[in-house]
Parts: structure tokens; C-alpha cells; sequence
């Protein structure tokens, strides 16, 4: 299984998350769970658990505890809950996502095990118990001493509680997910004491509200668990109070919770380590310690924060501390079903000059408008539907001295980092990477008083209005190009044929045939296995060497493989996944050298520019992540010879508009491919939208006038 079908398989289970509840009696949940991790071979089993419940700051603890026992020297896992960009980031091993590879592995290995399932007689299993299974054996496949599991929902049922973990914690409990945990604070507090053990200790914070830290006090002595309070001198216990080996509250650029939650991982950190957590250590983990989206500085000129707070107690508490910065702020806030977003809006009021209501890309988005039904009366709202677009909106609007607060959900939060460009690594491109392309035309054709209209209900295809025959773009595809040119140039293997005979630079590459296709294909087939394959590369190429599907686009279907045994898994994946038509690999030389992109019409080059990545951030595409930044090429002798390869190409494939990727190597420009429909979002996220337009009312006034 590869990486896209092992997500595919993911998303066809139950997920609360999207909306798609697990069914059948809660008293199915724990021991279905375990049903699950005894398929996988118990693997909770070899590594010490710590968990974490709470309503607001359990990630910031969790991943505060597991960077302790790091810098200690530990090595440690994490596992998360929700995520921002991929699911990848929900489990962590020393602080690092698993690699697609790795995870796809894992996701194999989870469906070979779990098949006929049904046969245990407790229901389907939902993707946060397949998530949670895969965590616990990705740790113990990695050897990990400790596994800090974060509690998804309440406690009691949750999948992670399905086993004994050494120490439990407790962050701040307060009203949240009500018809599922109860109404009152004692209910939902009891709901998330069940993740405790006796025997073990319980961490809670001080901050705990009196009735919360009442029950805890009575339920921890009724089932002999040894409850120890976080507060601002120290853990306080049966044996005393004892002192932190740094005091957190000395970070004075965190929100006021972040002292609050330290305090409980630096407790358990403690307590685990003893005399191994160093004071030094502790600091340093302490301080270089971030978790993405809360309390997050976007900007600075104008300041912009992002805040995941999504319920009236994390707002609250969030509320303080702009309050804290400035006493009046913006803020863009979006909502999923389920959350009570009276109160977190009731709870932002105090600060509102100006509150903008959107939606995100979640299927649990609330709706601004339903959003708006449920504002305080007198909160000046506003309504933008797309939250790419209100960010757009209001950065262009602010003044340097304004500030701005992104809020509500993890969901909008995670739209704003990549817009503000603060993603380490995205799953894939979003829409928006697709549709950017379609938002300039509009512009470009705007400014020459054309007008056009959207002809399909979800925005994809936009027809011109004028007299003929009809003219469409449907998303970032167009009718510049010959139809069967751009078919060609969609075509890897066609490409670099055409390129080879016509004498164009291009790296060494060879075709292979997927040895596992229908028969109809024998006559195409170009190995026996992919043994035959691999000695044929050894060959021809030295490692590292590319392997590419013949059709792929955005770094997508593009692999780096530096070995024989790394070559033939890749291959295997490649030919045991690929569609029925879709049979054809190319691998080729590794040429290293900067990068650039040429964006032609015909033989005309109207744009060139580098794609410049981050330093130390590795890429087949930089552009794409975190860092990554277009920029335009300006030495007229670079800029002559993009002029001739854009003519030799030209020579070869006759396109309206089309872009040439190419290396600068050591034997001079060499073509990497071209694309007959390219995107413009990357190179406008570094130098906005006006260079396309103009491009875009060039190929308007030379093709459709």
C-alpha cells in the first residue's frame, strides 16, 4: 500500500473528527480497542505509557514532557491530537513526524492484521483507534523508552486509556463537548479521572477550578491514586511541595497558560528522571519549546497571532493575554459544529473593534452565517465565506499599529500558517494552490473589460463572455495550448522522446514498464520483474537516482532513492498501486544545481524565476515548503540563455502557455520537464498576484481577441 492509498483507506473509516461517528454501545469502545492492539501484537506493551487528558492545553504538555525526556536523553514518542497540516504530525518519534514511507508501511501493516475484524463482535474501528494503534506500534517498532499519548475526548472511553500507563495528567478541565461528557465541571472532570491507575500519580494544575480540584482530591483518595498539584512555588504532594528544576513564568513572551501546563510536564518529567533531569536541560527544553498554532506570532508589522482556542474557557484565558498586548484587537474567527461558539465569541467581545466571520476547509465548518446567529448583541461582525479570502482582505487592510487575532479553530488557524508561510511540511498543495490561477484571470480580464462567469457549482469552471463560440478555464487548465500538445506535455515518457530526439539537455533517463500489468499490455513491457529493473538502473546511473511517474505534477509521484533496496521498495509500491493505465516509470540521473522555472507562451519568455528553499530544508520542490521562495532571475546573461532553451522547447511542443522546470547543472541548462498547465500560486505567495495578471491579459489579448 502507498502513501495515497494508505490515507484512502484511513478516511473510509468511522472519524467523529469529520462527522462520521463510530457506531454501537460505549461499552464496546475500550475492549474494541484492545481487540485492535492485540491483532498488531500488543505493542503498548514495550515502551512505558504517560497520558494526558484535560480540556485546554494538553498538547502544549504533552509536547513539553516529551521534549524533556528528549533533551534528558530519553527517546520519546508523541502522540497528538488534532493536527494542523498532515495526519503525520499526530505521531512523533524525538520530535519528528514519520516519514510517508514509514507511515505507509505502518498502515499496511494494520491492514493486513485487522482483516475480518468484524469477527470480534464489537463494531467497526474508528480512524482515532486506528491512529492510536498505529502510534503505539510505530513507538515500539522504534524502540522508545516512553509514549505520551494525548487524550482525545473525555477520558473514560477514549482509545487512549485502552491500557495502563505509568502517570497520568490532568491539565485544566473545563466546559467543553457537554453532550458527550456532562454539564457540569464535576461530571466532565470524573469523565477524565477514568485515565488514571492506582497507585500511579496523578498531575493536575492548580489552576483547576475549586470544585474540580475538590473531586479530584476525593476520588484520588477513594481509588488510592497519589494526586500532586502544580502550582506557581512547586508540586505539592503527601510528601510536600517540590521545586521545579526551572521556573517556567520567567518565559515572559508566552500566553499565561503555557507556566501553567510547563509546570505539569516539568512535575512528570521530574518524577520519572529524578536526578537525571538536569536544571540545565530542563531550561533549555523549556525555552526552545513551541507548539504550532497556539499563541502564535504570525506577523509583527502589523502583529498577527493564531490561536486554536475553540471553546469560552481557552478563550478566556486567550482573551487575557491580548488584552495584555493591546486593548482593542481584529479578529478573523471561524468555528466547527459542536463547540459552543456563543460563549468563545461572548468571551473575545471585550476586545472587538472588528470581528470577521468565515468558515474553513473542515467538513465540521460552522457556517459564518449560522456563526453570526450566535454573536452577542452589539459585536461589530462581519461576513467573508472563504477564510483564504478574509485573510487576504485584512491583511491588505491593516495598519502597521492595528492587530489581529486568527481564532476559533485549529482548522482556520492551519489555513493562516500557510498562508503566512509557517508550515514545516504540508500534506500536498490545497485548492486554493489550484483555484489561485482562476482569482488572477478574473482580475486580468476585469482590466480589460471582459466579463466572465462561473459555470459550475463548486467554482472550477469560469467561462469568458464574449461573442463565438464559448471559452472556459477549468482551474488552472486553459485554451492556449493545442490539444495534443499539451496532451504530450502531460505525458513524462512523450517528453523526453521528443526532448532526446530534438537534442534538448535533459537528465540520462530510461522507461520501465510495470512488469505486474494487465496482459493486455505484455507488448510494452520492458522488464520481467523489478529485480530486472533495478540491475538495468545499476547500469546505466550511479545512486541517487529519480523515480517519477509518467504522469505527476507538484513534486507529487517524484522519489529520491539513494539505494538498491530503498530502488526496489519504491518500484514494488509504484507498479503493486499503480491504475490500470497507469503503468509507465521513468527513472533518471540525479542532477544537482539551483532550480528554475521559465513561464513561456510559444517562444516567448514571459517570466523566469529561481525556486530558492530554506536553508537546510530539503525538496524535490522548495517552493512548497516552509521558507520556500520564488524569486526573479535578473542577470541578463542567465536571462539570454532562458530566452534560448524557451525557443528549443518551442522547437519541440507548440503551447500557448506553459512553464520549463530546469536545473543549472554542471553541463549547463537541463530540462527537468515541462508543464502545459502551470500554477501560479507559488510564485505569488512570494511576490503577490500583479507579474500574473499581466500574464494572464497578455494571453488573453494574443489568444482570444
Amino acid at each position: 500500500m502507498d502513501y495515497f492509498h494508505s490515507k484512502r483507506f484511513l478516511d473510509t473509516l468511522p472519524d467523529w473528527e469529520s462527522g462520521r461517528p463510530a457506531l454501537g454501545p460505549l461499552d464496546h469502545y475500550l475492549p474494541r480497542m484492545r481487540a485492535l492492539l492485540t491483532r498488531l501484537g500488543n505493542p503498548q506493551q514495550h515502551f512505558a505509557s504517560l497520558i494526558v487528558g484535560g480540556t485546554n492545553g494538553k498538547g502544549t504538555a504533552s509536547s513539553l514532557l516529551a521534549a524533556l525526556l528528549g533533551q534528558a536523553g530519553h527517546r520519546a514518542g508523541l502522540y497528538t491530537s488534532p493536527h494542523l497540516h498532515t495526519w503525520r504530525e499526530r505521531v512523533q518519534v524525538e520530535g519528528q513526524p514519520l516519514p510517508r514511507d514509514a507511515w505507509a508501511e505502518g498502515i499496511s501493516f494494520l491492514y493486513d492484521h485487522t482483516r475480518g475484524f468484524e469477527a470480534e463482535g464489537l463494531g467497526p474501528f474508528s480512524k482515532f483507534e486506528a491512529l492510536t494503534a498505529l502510534a503505539a506500534h510505530f513507538f515500539a517498532r522504534t524502540q522508545v523508552e516512553y509514549g505520551v499519548f494525548e487524550v482525545g475526548l473525555g477520558g473514560r472511553y477514549d482509545a487512549t486509556n485502552a491500557w495502563d500507563s505509568r502517570l497520568a495528567i490532568l491539565t485544566a478541565i473545563g466546559l467543553d463537548h457537554v453532550e458527550v461528557l456532562g454539564h457540569t465541571l464535576e461530571e466532565i472532570a470524573a469523565d477524565k479521572f477514568h485515565i488514571t491507575r492506582p497507585g500511579c500519580p496523578l498531575f493536575t494544575t492548580a489552576a483547576q477550578a475549586p470544585e474540580v480540584l475538590e473531586y479530584l482530591r476525593a476520588a484520588s483518595q477513594e481509588r488510592q491514586v497519589q494526586l500532586l498539584v502544580a502550582g506557581p512555588e512547586g508540586i505539592v504532594g503527601p510528601e510536600g511541595t517540590r521545586a521545579y528544576p526551572c521556573d517556567p513564568a520567567a518565559l515572559t513572551d508566552r500566553p499565561g497558560t503555557f507556566a501553567e501546563n510547563a509546570r505539569l510536564a516539568l512535575g512528570a518529567a521530574g518524577w520519572l528522571l529524578g536526578k537525571g533531569l538536569k536544571a540545565a536541560t530542563a531550561r533549555a527544553a523549556t525555552a526552545a519549546h513551541r507548539w504550532p498554532g497556539r499563541f502564535e506570532t504570525a506577523r509583527t508589522e502589523p502583529l498577527v497571532l493564531l490561536d486554536g482556542a475553540h471553546n469560552p474557557a481557552a478563550a478566556a484565558r486567550l482573551a487575557a493575554d491580548l488584552g495584555a498586548i493591546a486593548p482593542r484587537w481584529t479578529f478573523l474567527v471561524g468555528a466547527l459544529r459542536g463547540h459552543d461558539a456563543a460563549g468563545l465569541l461572548q468571551a473575545l467581545q471585550p476586545l472587538a473593534r472588528r470581528v470577521v466571520l468565515t468558515a474553513s476547509d473542515h467538513p465540521r465548518a460552522l457556517r459564518p452565517e449560522d456563526l453570526a446567529a450566535r454573536a452577542p448583541a452589539g459585536m461589530p461582525i462581519e461576513i467573508i465565506p472563504s477564510g483564504l479570502r478574509a485573510l487576504r482582505q485584512l491583511v491588505t487592510q491593516l495598519d502597521p499599529a492595528d492587530h489581529l487575532c486568527v481564532t476559533g479553530s485549529l482548522s482556520l488557524v492551519a489555513q493562516a500558517r500557510e498562508f503566512f508561510d509557517l508550515v514545516g511540511e504540508r500534506e500536498g498543495v490545497s485548492e486554493d494552490a489550484a483555484l489561485e490561477s482562476l482569482e488572477c484571470l478574473q482580475v486580468a480580464c476585469q482590466r480589460q473589460g471582459l466579463e466572465t462567469e462561473f459555470t459550475s457549482a463548486n467554482g472550477h469552471v469560469l467561462r469568458l463572455r464574449r461573442p463565438g463560440p464559448p471559452v472556459y478555464f477549468l482551474r488552472n487548465k486553459h485554451p492556449f495550448n493545442n490539444y495534443v500538445s499539451a496532451r504530450l506535455a502531460e505525458d513524462k515518457g512523450y517528453q523526453f522522446e521528443l526532448f532526446t530526439q530534438a537534442g534538448v539537455l535533459i537528465p540520462a533517463t530510461m522507461q520501465a514498464f510495470n512488469p505486474f500489468a494487465d496482459d493486455r499490455f505484455n507488448r510494452y513491457k520492458t522488464h520481467a520483474s523489478i529485480a530486472a529493473i533495478a540491475a538495468e538502473v545499476e547500469q546505466r546511473f550511479t545512486y541517487p537516482v529519480l523515480v517519477k511517474k509518467f504522469h505527476s505534477s507538484l513534486a507529487q509521484g517524484v522519489y529520491l532513492e539513494h539505494s538498491r533496496d530503498t530502488l526496489c521498495r519504491r518500484l514494488q509500491l509504484l507498479c503493486e498501486n499503480s491504475g490500470y493505465l497507469d503503468n509507465v516509470l521513468l527513472i533518471q540521473e540525479y542532477v544537482a544545481g539551483p532550480e528554475y522555472r521559465i513561464v513561456a507562451s510559444q517562444d516567448e519568455m514571459l517570466l523566469a524565476y529561481e525556486k530558492q528553499g530554506a536553508a537546510g530544508v530539503e525538496d524535490l520542490n522548495p517552493l512548497h515548503q516552509f521558507g520556500g521562495q520564488a524569486v526573479q532571475v535578473e542577470s541578463e546573461e542567465l536571462l539570454a540563455a532562458l530566452r534560448r532553451l524557451t525557443a528549443q522547447v518551442a522547437g519541440v511542443l507548440d503551447l500557448g502557455f506553459y512553464a520549463i522546470d530546469l536545473i543549472a547543472g554542471q553541463q549547463g541548462l537541463c530540462v527537468l520537464e515541462v508543464n502545459p498547465n502551470p500554477f501560479c500560486f507559488f510564485y505569488n505567495r512570494s511576490n503577490g498576484r500583479e507579474d500574473f495578471v499581466r500574464i494572464y491579459e497578455h494571453l488573453i489579448g494574443k489568444f482570444l481577441r
